[in-house]
């Protein structure tokens, strides 16, 4: 088991106590593993064996994070994603049986900014869990401006908000920490091992999980992300961003 001394190292040091996880899985023995494992480490749980039911929750207990399974009664746990993505960026945690990689991209296709194959050890959900919460709470980087701007993008790091081409656009902590990430060091590639690193955490070593995630980024920043122009894949290099001016601004 993860000690709270371990995890506070994940975490930074933040009090979990007011921090609210919500688990969706119709497993009890699974459902009373994990309730257990978070209250050791001091979250509050609540727990769900329902699709339908967990919105219902969803909306009563506001939860910091969500634990969700693929395979439910009712809603399924992908069309669950979606809608709790449609009206929250909460971070999302799939916790899955299935282990296939086009499973793995649809559940980001939905909007999850994490997935965990179910076997996983509780060590290894719990700093998963800390890594989502740590996304989603802190600010990426040195606040050395408020605000970026330039043609195509332009992002409030005090708000937290995104707007490309003059239109909001609603990202998930992780595509928020990966773009607000490039931007900061727009025209530098930046290695798919740092995006990794810096974005989800060093308890992390799939750099899968970044081109995954541009890729999802890309289609909601890009005119035609098949063709994309403001982020970039240096190949040997790593990503990056391009800031977009006319000849007449400044640099």
């Amino acid at each position: 088991m993860v000690t709270a001394d371990v995890l506070e190292i994940f975490t930074g040091g933040t009090n979990m106590a007011a921090q609210k996880i919500l688990v969706i899985e119709d497993s009890l023995d699974v459902r009373e593993a994990l309730e257990e494992g978070f209250a050791e480490e001091g979250y509050s749980t609540r727990a769900v064996a329902d699709g339908d039911e967990a919105l219902r929750v969803f909306y009563q207990y506001q939860p910091d994070l969500v634990l969700l399974d693929v395979l439910l009664p009712g809603t399924t746990g992908f069309d669950l994603c979606e809608r709790i993505r449609s009206m929250s960026n909460v971070p999302v945690i799939i916790l899955s049986g299935l282990a296939d990689e086009r499973e793995k991209i649809r559940a980001f296709e939905k909007g999850a900014d994490d997935y965990v194959v179910k076997g996983t050890g509780m060590g290894e959900i719990l700093a998963r869990v800390a890594a989502g919460l740590r996304r989603a709470a802190s600010p990426t980087g040195p606040a050395t401006v408020d605000r970026y701007s330039d043609e195509a993008l332009e992002i409030d790091f005090a708000r937290r908000t995104v707007s490309v081409r003059g239109d909001d656009v609603d990202l998930t902590p992780t595509e928020y920490k990966l773009l607000s990430t490039l931007v900061r060091q727009k025209g530098q590639p930046v290695p798919a091992e740092q995006l990794l690193h810096s974005v989800w955490g060093r308890e992390y070593d799939t750099e899968e999980l970044v081109k995954w995630h541009v890729g999802h980024l890309r289609r909601k920043v890009e005119k035609n992300p098949a063709n994309p122009q403001l982020i970039i894949t240096r190949r040997g290099f790593g990503y990056v961003y391009i800031e977009k001016r006319s000849n007449s601004a400044a640099a």
